[in-house]
């Protein structure tokens, strides 16, 4: 018979954001520790599921953690490893060792979903299958890439004070794009790197 925390597992939803919050609640209680690796969210949401991957980073810029120095960079540098590998056609994610080993205190973790979980259930009910050709096929790849060119570019937004909301909010909404397979979710995080782009060009 399955433990607990494996059929709270396979109950867990990744096609919306609450379930994902739900399962970086699940890896932080995996264990006693005081600390939560990328290792354990990523082995708990699994590495073939992409929207998840690219949806932890972005959430964790968004929430109050993405204040710890350096924290930003290292989770634009997940986004950016995970994008490329989309991008190559891989089935499933990998992340190297000086990734995966990096951690956050649990108690810091689980305050910043505290404090995104209102907001979650409000774009879950917003969260449905439409406009699906913009989440699949060559649209897809393209989702990707714009991951990938908004991560790149992060370091620079972060320099313009408060900033750096908007290219993880456009990481959040490709995600859920991806997730929802929700083409207008797709639309909102083009906004958002359109976004990013002039926020660029006011850093220069």
């Amino acid at each position: 018979m399955a433990d607990s925390s494996t059929a709270f597992a396979s109950r867990t939803n990744h096609h919306n954001l609450e379930g994902v919050l739900d399962q970086i609640l699940l890896a932080c209680d995996r264990d006693s520790s005081e600390w939560v690796s990328v290792k354990d969210v990523m082995e708990t949401i699994g590495n073939r599921s992409f929207g998840p991957l690219l949806l932890v980073p972005g959430l964790i810029g968004l929430s109050p953690i993405g204040a710890i120095p350096g924290l930003p960079g290292i989770m634009a540098v997940i986004v950016i490893f995970v994008s490329v590998q989309i991008l190559f056609g891989r089935d499933h994610a990998w992340l190297p060792g000086f990734l995966t080993r990096r951690a956050m205190k649990v108690d810091s973790v689980k305050h910043g979903i505290a404090v995104i979980r209102p907001y979650s259930r409000r774009v879950d009910r917003l969260l449905m299958p439409r406009m699906t050709l913009l989440t699949r096929g060559v649209f897809f790849y393209v989702n990707a890439a714009a991951c990938l060119l908004v991560a790149l570019v992060q370091p620079v937004i972060e320099l313009v004070p408060l900033a750096g909301i908007v290219p993880n909010a456009a990481i959040v909404a490709f995600a859920l794009a991806i997730m929802a397979h929700d083409g207008l979710w797709a639309l909102i995080a083009l906004a958002f790197t359109g976004a990013s782009a002039y926020l660029i060009a006011m850093a220069f």
